[in-house]
């Protein structure tokens, strides 16, 4: 029978190594964090991580998904329809949680070749974003075919995923470069020009396939606007 408080015991160890972990992830990277490292500064036994996680890469996956979990606890209520409203608040829960993006490219990047595990849980990561962006565009698609409508949402919020990716970059090389409010400001501009690009193609009734061929352009940074302008 387990003694009173094993449990907690287990639990508060479990956070504390996710913490860690976290923490000399984003410092050091994948391939600088060890196992040993991690259990010297958590106080832990590397029998308990492999039990817990089963592996280095087990251990990293879930701190990814663990600090996604807090940073998604931390956005603020979004108004549902614009994306370019609320991008000061969300600037400022970025600035304040830049561990939970560095986490996500470093292992995502370093990791690319590796063990599956850590790149599925960003493929999750990702993915709850995505749901999140496009639940919170949907009520603002003016389309009677609501199966297109969620199409083209999630189109916009994979470019909005893109677009973050960029800014968070950019900030990291050169943090003076501009402002984070600014860089938000700039992305809800793109996210409201591409959602309504979209949104005029599939009621001028284009097929949805070309609706993905022309995301993917934009999302490589051609100018699918001004291209279509110049063919109509």
């Amino acid at each position: 029978m387990a003694k009173p408080g094993r449990h907690l015991e287990g639990a508060q160890t479990r956070e504390r190594i996710l913490s860690v972990a976290a923490s000399l992830l984003a410092q050091q990277g994948y391939a600088a964090t060890s196992i040993s490292q991690i259990c010297r500064a958590a106080d832990a036994l590397p029998a308990s991580i492999y039990w817990a996680f089963g592996s280095k890469e087990g251990l990293f996956a879930a701190v990814m998904e663990r600090e996604a979990e807090v940073f998604f606890e931390a956005l603020p209520a979004i108004r549902p329809g614009d994306p370019s409203a609320d991008t000061d608040q969300l600037a400022d829960v970025f600035e304040a949680r830049p561990e939970f993006l560095r986490l996500l490219l470093v292992l995502s990047l370093e990791r690319r070749d590796g063990d599956p595990a850590i790149l599925e849980a960003a493929r999750r990561v990702r993915g709850r974003a995505i749901d999140h962006i496009a639940a919170t565009l949907e009520p603002s698609v003016v389309l009677s075919d609501r199966a297109r409508a969620r199409v083209v949402c999630r189109d916009v919020a994979r470019f909005a995923l893109m677009l973050l990716d960029g800014a968070f970059i950019a900030r990291q090389i050169d943090p003076g470069s501009a402002d984070s409010r600014e860089l938000f400001r700039t992305i809800g501009t793109g996210m409201r020009a591409m959602l309504d690009h979209l949104t005029a193609q599939a009621q001028a009734g284009k097929p949805a396939a070309a609706l993905d061929h022309l995301t993917a352009q934009a999302q490589a940074g051609k100018p699918v606007a001004a291209r279509t302008r110049r063919k109509s």
